[in-house]
């Protein structure tokens, strides 16, 4: 190796360093840049000239290093675990935020709720019984009536709000996901062309990767690598994003509460085939407005009209004051409906025996039905036992699925996330090997400096 040659070694051990160094300090300043995965430069040994022998070939090569290129340093097989775990949570917590709001709305157990003004409509009846004549305790139970009605129409009106904005929520869901499918579709093309000619391009990478991670979440799509650097989505086994081309959804059907025939569904734009879509958000939002709250509206809407037929057809067992058989108090069959239609204090029937007997019988009867098998007070407490026991399942589900994520994100973060104290080691090192480079080209500078100075 001549002095020369000598110089070009340490010359690319210097770039090496220094390249080293910038990568370091590229690792370090993103330590906190969401999606950011660090770097690493791959370099490889130059080996020296062989010495020349009969079929030996020489590569003109002096030694040194050359630098083989950055490196993105990823797991395939954790980004893919945190794609599929992250889609399961993203579900779980939909149906979760359901089941809260549902259980907000109603508030049992409580001093105010449906069932302590249920107590109340039936208490109303014990005192009209002890004072089956009065006015006062027939016009106390027509308002508590009012005030469970008022109370019944209030919870399906929430109800139907909680389902317009689920299903909005749906939609906005689904604009997002095309929004992303576009953009990494746009990010495919950067890659590929930044491969093909040569170029590193793992910023670009690192954004389009958090845009699959967030497109997972929302629909449980499938990651493949593809050729040239690019990522290739699929759902349902139908390609979502291949190369530069996306596919885009689109949520149908019904846009109002109660809906009209057919269920809200995903379908993909262009051939209107409904999109399978089994996990991630969409999947718990789905869930929540084919099933979750129709299902709380039908036992809810089974309560109201229980209550009414219930209580009309006691009703019309007794007689009024003014000697008729009892005319029915509440109307409608569903919750939304539910109306009280009696104005009249003395239309309630309070006795089992035409005036003037007024005994307060069938007063008594209607105060009784509290406890009934199959009663209004029976229905809601079995509705909402069952809304508190699936809440609580949903929830020990997503406590435990969120659990699995924060193992799965470490482990991914121990590959892929930036080490402060590990860039720290690093800079040290590569300041070593920087001080160590321009040493030798110091040294050898002085060699030749020395056989120069020899020839004169």
């Amino acid at each position: 190796m001549s002095g020369f040659s000598s110089l070009n070694v340490g010359a690319q051990a210097l770039f090496a360093a220094q390249r080293a160094l910038d990568v370091t300090g590229q690792n370090v300043s993103n330590a906190n840049t969401e999606g950011y995965s660090r770097q690493r430069v791959q370099q490889s040994a130059r080996g020296a000239s062989v010495i020349p022998a009969m079929f030996a070939r020489s590569d003109a090569s002096t030694g040194g290093v050359d630098i083989l290129g950055t490196q993105r340093i990823r797991d395939g097989f954790l980004e893919a675990r945190a794609h599929q775990e992250h889609a399961t949570s993203s579900a779980l917590g939909a149906l979760s935020g359901t089941y809260a709001d549902i259980e907000a709305t109603f508030g049992e157990p409580s001093q105010t709720g449906l069932q302590s003004q249920l107590s109340s409509f039936w208490n109303a009846w014990s005192t009209v019984a002890n004072d089956p004549g009065g006015s006062g305790p027939r016009s106390l139970l027509l308002e508590q009536a009012d005030t469970l009605a008022d109370t019944v129409n209030g919870f399906s009106t929430q109800l139907t709000q909680q389902w317009s904005a689920t299903r909005d929520e749906l939609a906005s869901t689904v604009a997002d996901v095309n929004s992303m499918t576009s953009e990494v579709a746009r990010l495919n093309a950067a890659v590929r062309s930044a491969t093909l000619n040569g170029g590193q391009p793992n910023e670009l990478a690192d954004q389009r990767d958090l845009l699959v991670t967030r497109i997972a979440e929302a629909t449980g799509a499938v990651a493949t690598p593809g050729d040239d650097g690019v990522v290739n989505l699929t759902l349902g086994g139908r390609t979502l994003v291949n190369g530069n081309h996306s596919a885009q959804l689109q949520a149908v059907g019904p846009t109002t509460y109660p809906a009209i025939a057919g269920t809200v569904a995903v379908s993909w734009v262009g051939s209107d085939q409904p999109a399978t879509i089994d996990s991630g958000a969409l999947s718990g939002l789905l869930t929540a407005v084919n099933t979750t709250i129709p299902g709380t509206m039908s036992d809810l809407d089974t309560v109201a009209a229980t209550l009414a037929s219930t209580v009309n057809h006691q009703q019309a067992q007794g007689f009024d004051r003014n000697g008729a058989a009892g005319g029915a108090i509440f109307t409608g069959t569903t919750a939304a409906t539910l109306r009280v239609v009696m104005t009249d204090q003395a239309g309630v029937a309070a006795s089992t025996k035409a005036p003037p007997a007024l005994d307060g019988g069938n007063a008594l009867a209607m105060g009784q039905l509290a406890t009934a098998a199959k009663g209004p007070d029976s229905l809601f407490r079995d509705m909402t036992v069952g809304i508190g026991v699936q809440a609580q399942s949903v929830q020990r589900r997503a406590a435990t699925q969120a659990s699995v994520v924060d193992r799965v994100d470490g482990a991914r973060d121990s590959v892929s996330a930036v080490s402060i104290d590990e860039e720290m080691t690093n800079l040290v090192a590569f300041q070593h090997a920087y001080s160590a480079a321009a040493k030798y080209v110091s040294a050898i500078d002085s060699t030749l400096d020395t056989l120069i100075n020899m020839v004169r």
